[in-house]
């Protein structure tokens, strides 16, 4: 009986021995989902009938949600899951097509997501086309300082217009618990 309970503590311990730090060290991992917000307002009063050029850039912060804040010093990954936008239509947005819409990591310019054409007249939440690359540029340039600016461009199909345009990072985030 003593040999048994010998040979599996010796087992135990070979187990141990081999094993990979990276189990133990996932053990104390957390993962949650969030939804990062970042509006555009867009109010441009040039008329032009003919279409207008748009470029803007914000400023995507995750510490403004409370729980990547509670783990900021902690997180050990960021992966982007989906990107979507709702608009608030305006004045003059009913008529208007936003087209070749990019969101982009401004430093790189690297394409999170796209979209060939979109009616402002649209207010439902939309998926964007997600580009793998730049969902894995944004999420290590958020694992840098939490922090990115992203650019926003396309063609508006005339002007003047105005409308908000409301982007949601689906991120899920994997931090150190302890």
């Amino acid at each position: 009986m003593k040999t048994k309970a010998l040979l599996s503590i010796l087992l135990l311990i070979g187990f141990g021995t081999f094993s990979s730090c990276d189990l133990f060290d996932k053990a104390d991992d957390v993962s949650f989902d969030v939804i990062l917000p970042l509006t555009f307002v867009i109010d441009e009063t040039a008329d032009n009938p003919g279409g207008s050029a748009y470029a803007d850039t914000k400023l995507l912060d995750a510490t403004s949600d409370p729980d990547v804040a509670k783990y900021a010093n902690k997180i050990k990954e960021f992966k982007v899951n989906k990107v979507t936008y709702t608009i608030t239509p305006g004045a003059g947005a009913s008529t208007v097509t936003f087209t070749n819409g990019a969101v982009k990591v401004s430093s790189t310019g690297k394409t999170i997501a796209s979209a060939s054409s979109v009616s402002l007249s649209n207010t439902v939440e939309t998926e964007l086309t997600a580009d793998t690359a730049g969902f894995n540029e944004l999420a290590s340039k958020l694992l840098d300082d939490k922090q990115e600016l992203i650019l926003l461009n396309g063609t508006l199909s005339k002007t003047p217009v105005a409308f908000d345009v409301k982007f949601n990072f689906y991120v899920t985030i994997t931090a150190n618990a302890l």
